[in-house]
């Protein structure tokens, strides 16, 4: 039985260890670019990460990272292997992943496959926020290509919901 358990531990241990992300490395990674709270949600297995931070009163995304007020300038800085945020007026994340892949379905899938694979990384609660956030015309999405990851930022919500997949 001990031997057993022993080796149920190490099993575990090891699945441990394969995460895609390190809560404390992933805040460090966002804190550059946004004021972080308190971490409301954190899950990362071998396949997926979903996060959800609280941020500041008036929170925004620092100059840092390059923003894109059009789909076509955004869609040309992704090419780039740029972070980007998209700041396109009166357009949820939604909509411009939706507006992405009806110019460049193969650009627009990566986009869509980001977000979509945090998903199974998440409580239904957060399923929820993240659902509500993006199609919310005024939360702020930032794709980073390199790690294929995907931020909305919910300012109304005061929260920062970060998504990826080993993709």
């Amino acid at each position: 039985m001990i031997r057993l358990l022993t080796c149920f531990l190490a099993a575990l241990a090891i699945l441990s260890g394969c995460a895609l992300d390190k809560e404390d490395a992933l805040r460090a990674q966002l804190s550059a670019w946004v004021e972080l709270g308190e971490t409301y949600f954190f899950q990362s297995s071998s396949s997926c990460t979903a996060a959800v931070f609280h941020t500041a009163e008036s929170p925004r995304i620092t100059s840092m990272l390059d923003r894109a007020r059009s789909i076509e300038t955004g869609m040309k800085m992704l090419d780039a292997g740029k972070p980007v945020v998209f700041a396109v007026s009166g357009k949820s994340p939604n909509a411009v992943t939706e507006a992405i892949m009806s110019r460049n379905l193969p650009q627009g899938l990566g986009v869509l496959n980001s977000g979509l694979a945090g998903v199974s990384c998440m409580s239904d609660l957060v399923k929820s926020i993240y659902y509500q956030a993006i199609r919310n015309p005024a939360s702020k999405l930032v794709f980073v290509p390199d790690g294929h990851a995907m931020l909305v930022l919910d300012k109304q919500a005061m929260a920062l919901i970060y998504v990826r997949g080993n993709g």
